[in-house]
């Protein structure tokens, strides 16, 4: 999979080569990919993944319709332009429940596909993106005929990058983000099988899908055998790909997680402001969401999103990133509940955010070059960042002034029992951290267009815009 957000360029993998030109996704393809792709637009359950938003939108192009030049064009059998995803996020800044929607949606095209005599030689997560608020298939090109007893080419690669990290979250409480990103490839079924004991196995689909699959690959998988020939030549039928497709989803759908340990993930019931505060805050984040006329809002530190739903009533796009897993978890299920789809919520540490990474470092890039905020809104987050995270104010300050040219902060102050809280049991070395430092160092990037004292007298909201 390659990006679809980027602003400009051209990205090849192994089905062809996609050209970023302005607005426009287009796709260059050998003849065998363009073949599958016609016989993959005749299909009925093509069409229906698209018209329900599950299938990214795509058409074949004429020769006159691609605005490249004539070397480019004629490397490729044919070209295909893709509706644009408006950001680009990867699996281990998901959610569990944002994997495993994204691993059902995987497996209903797949058996789609087999019924209709086509399959996926891909199953990453990589080729799934949230738009509107749901997953959205994007790698057209993973899509082939299927061979007469052919078996899931991508059986493997469906474990290790989806159903493994989903089974350590669920059966240990082992949170996905650090495990995919620490491995390109998810989750090996080697190291799989090391995590899980002796009793692990009477666990649902352990014993099938770790287990016995380790046990084979250590058997098979440094040897010359040609398993998949043996297999074809035994007579292996699409029936048992799509039982196993279907016990697999089975499972899939059935792993659960409740979020246990979570931190920050009942803020709403929880805080510590008063009504009074709480809607002056309200008001104040809404004001200036609207007033500031931004097109792309991040909310750092959003939490289960509350204020990130308010600036969603002004921007097209906000993306609410927090470094609880459970809050943001919380935050996903319920806008999906209620139907809003212009939030992409991601687990993010914003002192160790997502980076350039894999091939080259530009397989998968850092946030901000896939989605360029107009505003960023940091509530109740800077005494977390700079005596938790050991951040020097400024340097926060000088990031935040770098990232976007309007910011709404809020400084909580010494005197409140949050901080209070966090320096309780660490040496206070935080000489940068008080009211005036911020504002002298907000003045070097930004003018204050607004403030508000909240009536507790320890917090402090800004709006503050750069280039006046």
């Amino acid at each position: 999979m390659t990006e679809f957000g980027v602003d400009s360029g051209s990205f090849r993998d192994r089905d062809g080569r996609i050209y970023i030109v302005g607005d426009r996704v287009l796709r260059g393809i050998s003849e065998g990919a363009l073949a599958d792709y016609r016989k993959l637009e005749s299909k009925k359950f093509f069409k229906r993944f698209v018209e329900a938003g599950q299938l990214v939108a795509t058409r074949e192009l004429s020769a006159d319709e691609v605005p490249l030049p004539d070397a480019e064009k004629a490397l490729w059998a044919g070209f295909l332009e893709h509706d644009r995803v408006p950001v680009i996020s990867y699996a281990y800044e998901w959610t569990f429940g944002m994997l495993r929607d994204a691993a059902v949606l995987t497996l209903d095209l797949l058996e789609a596909a087999i019924k209709a005599g086509m399959t996926l030689k891909d199953a990453t997560p990589y080729n799934v993106q949230f738009v509107d608020g749901k997953p959205v298939f994007i790698d057209i090109p993973s899509f082939e005929t299927l061979q007469p007893g052919s078996t899931w080419s991508g059986y493997r690669q469906f474990c290790e990058m989806f159903l493994f990290p989903l089974m350590l979250q669920a059966y240990k409480g082992i949170d996905i983000q650090p495990m995919m990103r620490a491995r390109i490839d998810g989750v090996g079924v080697q190291t799989m099988a090391r995590m899980f004991g002796f009793r692990d196995r009477f666990r649902k689909g352990v014993f099938s899908h770790v287990w016995l699959q380790a046990k084979l690959d250590s058997r098979y998988g440094a040897t010359r055998q040609d398993v998949k020939s043996e297999l074809k030549s035994a007579g292996f039928s699409k029936e048992l790909i799509l039982a196993n497709v279907r016990k697999t989803r089975k499972l899939v759908q059935k792993l659960s997680w409740g979020g246990e340990g979570s931190e920050w993930s009942g803020y709403e019931e929880f805080h510590n402001y008063s009504e009074s505060d709480h809607a002056l805050k309200e008001s104040f984040v809404e004001d200036c969401v609207r007033d500031s006329g931004a097109a792309t809002v991040w909310d750092i530190g959003a939490n289960t999103g509350q204020f990130a739903r308010i600036a969603a009533r002004h921007a097209k796009q906000v993306l609410a990133l927090d470094i609880d897993h459970f809050a943001v978890e919380r935050m996903y299920r319920r806008n999906v509940a209620d139907g809003i789809g212009n939030i992409l919520p991601l687990v993010q540490n914003v002192s160790d955010p997502s980076p350039n990474w894999g091939w080259r470092n530009r397989e998968r890039s850092e946030l901000a070059t896939r989605a360029r905020p107009d505003l960023v809104m940091c509530l109740a987050l800077i005494h977390h960042v700079v005596i938790t995270a050991n951040v020097p104010l400024d340097e926060f300050v000088e990031w935040l002034a770098g990232l976007s040219e309007q910011l709404v902060i809020e400084y909580v102050s010494r005197a409140d029992d949050k901080v209070q809280a966090l320096l309780r049991n660490k040496e206070d070395k935080y000489d940068d951290y008080h009211r005036e430092r911020l504002e002298a160092s907000l003045l070097r990037h930004f003018s204050i267009e607004r403030q508000q004292s909240l009536e507790s007298g320890n917090r402090f909201l800004y709006w503050c815009r750069r280039g006046k």
